[in-house]
Parts: structure tokens; C-alpha cells; sequence
């Protein structure tokens, strides 16, 4: 417990140099001095573990229905992976595809993670069908994957973007983890539109009370497995303030997402050698 305090403090000391706020002590107390890794979509891991050496995930998808890999991607040689796939529901539920599913969990190496469908919930933000789009179908697809990942090296879990509060009947029961797609967004700022830490916590503390309410765990381990700000003068307090929530509530994975182009949530690769320095420091704690 003394060496965890030790780590604790120097971890949080090297946020405050790096201009971060302070963990409440709340937060510190559930579950502080857990590793936070980050990483970033694959079509940027080699630009990305250029810049930041320590980056440890990579968050890869096969947006096709039934378009599954033949073995565990490996691409990105010593990433941990998180997998999103696609299988159709019929197929799935009726068992079609647990061969093909199994040979491919049964290739995946520690720290692997599977979710199917991510970010499917109400608004279908992602223009699922409605077969698919449906919170019934949702939690019977994500307890079958859980069950099928029983006795292999992958964990499996479920990816939300709308605040946990608003669906809690698309959200499934006993999970491995839980994991959250967030952005920063102007529901995240003060009237002079810095970012404020304390509305972002909210959300993730709200969050994680769904989260352990559905998972009967103090503690469900959380991810967020896309995340990013549109403004760069944004990024470097973004990331900061979502690894030490991560940080105070059992650490977890922090994917970063880069597009081509500047959207509304993100923009192209590399940002600024601020928030490439701060990067660092966050894998370094």
C-alpha cells in the first residue's frame, strides 16, 4: 500500500507540472495507482508509437457484417488491440459463427478486448439497421459475446458515445469492461469556453454508476475507446483530465482517434508538439 501511495503521488505530481488539476480525493480513492495506457485508431499506430513511444493500444474495426479476421489482427506488433466487429444478429445467436469466432478468439494474445456493434443505442448514431438498432437485440448480442470469449485470452465488453443514464436498457449485464466513445464537446466547457473538468467528470461518474450497477462491481473497468477534441488548444487538458479519471477508477485504456480531415469531434495527425509532449508524460506516469 505505501509503494501504490508513492506511485500515486508522483503520477498525480507530474499532472500538476504538466498543468492539470487536482484529483479529488474521492477519485483518488477508488482505485488509484492503476495503469491508464493510450493509444489510437490503426490506421495511425505507426505515426503515433513514432511520436509517442510508450503508446500501448490500438482500437481496429471490421465495419462489415460477417467480416471477421482469420486470426487476431497482429499488425501492430505489441499493441493490445480492441476489436470491433460486426456479426449479423441471426447468424450470431443461432450459433453460425461460433466457429469461426472461436478459431479466431482462440489466436488472440493477453490483453486482448471484443466488442461487437460499438456505439449502438438509441439515435443510432452510426445508421445501423433496425434489426440491429434495437435495445433487445443489443444485450442479447453482447451477453453471447461474453460468453463466447469464456476460457480464451480476450476480454469482452460493450462501447457506448450517449451518456450511460439515457440507456441503460441497451447496456448488458456482467461484462468484462465498459467503454465509452467522448469527445470534447461544448456540453464540456465554461461560459468562455475552456474546457471544464468538473462537467466531464460528471459524465464519467455517471457514467460508471450504470456501469456498476450493470456489472455488480465496485470498480467495472472502463475504457474509452475514441477520444478527441476538435480544437488542438483543447487536447492537451482533454487528455489529461480523462487518463486521471481513468487514473483515481481502476486506469484502464485511452484510445485516441485521428481522421484525415478536421470534423466536428477530431481532426488530422499530428496535433501540436504540446499535445504530443503531454501524450508522453500521460504514458510515462
Amino acid at each position: 500500500m505505501a509503494k501504490r501511495a508513492r506511485i500515486t503521488a508522483r503520477w498525480l505530481a507530474a499532472l500538476a507540472a504538466a498543468g492539470a488539476l487536482a484529483v479529488p480525493a474521492a477519485a483518488v480513492a477508488g482505485g488509484s495507482g492503476a495503469r491508464v495506457t493510450i493509444g489510437v485508431n490503426r490506421n495511425y499506430w505507426t505515426r503515433f508509437k513514432a511520436a509517442i513511444p510508450r503508446a500501448q493500444d490500438v482500437r481496429v474495426y471490421y465495419d462489415a457484417e460477417n467480416v471477421f479476421p482469420a486470426t487476431w489482427p497482429t499488425r501492430a506488433t505489441g499493441a493490445w488491440v480492441t476489436l470491433s466487429l460486426r456479426p449479423n444478429p441471426v447468424d450470431l445467436l443461432s450459433g453460425k459463427l461460433n466457429a469461426q469466432l472461436k478459431a479466431l478468439l482462440a489466436s488472440a494474445p493477453a490483453h486482448s478486448e471484443l466488442t461487437f456493434w460499438h456505439e449502438n443505442e438509441p439515435g443510432d448514431p452510426l445508421d445501423y439497421v433496425r434489426s440491429v438498432n434495437n435495445a433487445r437485440t443489443n444485450v442479447a448480442m453482447l451477453r453471447y459475446g461474453e460468453e463466447l470469449v469464456e476460457g480464451t485470452k480476450v476480454k469482452f465488453g460493450q462501447i457506448i458515445c450517449a451518456p450511460a443514464v439515457r440507456m441503460r436498457q441497451w447496456i448488458a449485464p456482467g461484462l468484462d469492461w465498459y467503454g465509452v466513445d467522448i469527445f470534447a464537446n461544448p456540453n464540456f466547457e465554461n461560459p468562455d469556453r475552456t474546457l471544464s473538468k468538473a462537467k466531464l467528470w460528471v459524465r464519467l461518474n455517471n457514467d460508471e454508476a450504470v456501469f456498476r450497477a450493470k456489472s455488480g462491481r465496485r470498480w467495472p473497468p472502463v475504457r474509452f475507446d475514441e477520444s478527441n477534441a476538435r480544437r488542438d488548444s483543447h487536447r492537451k487538458r482533454w487528455f489529461t483530465y480523462l487518463a486521471e479519471w481513468l487514473h483515481g477508477h481502476g486506469g484502464g485504456r485511452l484510445l485516441t482517434r485521428w481522421t484525415p480531415a478536421p470534423t466536428k469531434l477530431t481532426g488530422p495527425w499530428p496535433p501540436s508538439l504540446a499535445v504530443i509532449r503531454q501524450l508522453r508524460r500521460l504514458t510515462s506516469m
